[in-house]
């Protein structure tokens, strides 16, 4: 059982629980043909509270506790825990928005097969506090559009949330995972 207290949620893990979780995964090879980025309308305002999804984001993740909806469309300043290496950051500007599954993997993993609107819903959902994480730009950067197969955190005290946030991420959204991306979440599994 491994716990994790790393900003920006806080689960139990159950490594059994987990490695079931990944064999229920529908394992297929990635089909990025045709992807653009363009194709998940992204940073909109879909809650219509006068924020874009990233406002919302960093006002969510904010571990300062002051900043509101109000300080939106500005830089702000707050305190943010990237979850990535384990940095504490001031200043927005210095973030990005990770989509914890990248739009890439996604659209490789089922959801090239989407309508538009699925897309957007997928680039903006703020329904669970993993689905977009607040980073630093170059742990975001560094990591771009791979699975775990070919990246992972630096910070080695998170795979086993960053494991099992990827498979909540997959499993919600019912997006496949290809042969060595199963293999590596599996083997990072049996260490949770």
């Amino acid at each position: 059982m491994a716990t994790t207290d790393m900003p920006p949620f806080v689960t139990e893990i159950d490594g059994a629980d987990l490695a079931a979780q990944i064999e229920a995964l529908t394992v297929a090879e990635e089909a990025d043909a045709g992807y653009d980025r363009s194709l998940f309308p992204h940073w909109r305002d879909d809650d219509d509270n006068g924020c874009d999804a990233r406002d919302d984001v960093l006002v969510a993740q904010d571990l300062s506790g002051n900043l509101t909806a109000g300080d939106c469309g500005e830089t702000m300043s707050g305190e943010w825990m990237s979850m990535y290496d384990g940095e504490t950051v001031t200043e927005s500007g210095d973030l990005d928005i990770d989509h914890f599954v990248p739009l890439k993997e996604a659209w490789g993993s089922g959801a090239g097969d989407w309508t538009t609107e699925d897309r957007q819903a997928y680039a903006n959902s703020l329904e669970q506090p993993w689905h977009l994480v607040a980073v630093t730009a170059s742990s975001n950067r560094s990591k771009s559009d791979k699975d775990p197969a070919d990246w992972m955190p630096t910070d080695e005290t998170v795979w086993c949330a960053y494991i099992w946030a990827w498979t909540q991420v997959k499993t919600e959204w019912d997006l496949s995972v290809d042969e060595a991306e199963q293999a590596a979440l599996l083997e990072y599994a049996a260490a949770c």
